[in-house]
């Protein structure tokens, strides 16, 4: 198995471990599996020069993090 094999289904596990806390509402902890998850999924994207896959990451990370700033911020 390649290490590029590895990391993307290391993402792809870490990303449906994030949407498994989501189900059983484990706020905020699975944010940072999500934002881990599409983050590696970014790397792989620009590794991949998948423009589109870069972009879809970007904006769902930022909405993570909008999140847990609102969660620290009291909101």
């Amino acid at each position: 198995m390649s290490k590029e094999f590895i990391f993307e289904w290391s993402a792809t596990v870490i990303l449906l471990i994030g949407v498994a806390m989501a189900a059983f509402n484990l706020y905020p902890h699975y944010l940072y599996m999500q934002a881990i998850g599409n983050v590696m999924w970014f790397a792989l994207g620009y590794y991949w020069r998948k423009w589109s896959l870069m972009t879809v990451q970007c904006i769902i990370v930022a909405i993570y993090v909008m999140g847990l700033l609102s969660y620290y911020n009291g909101r």
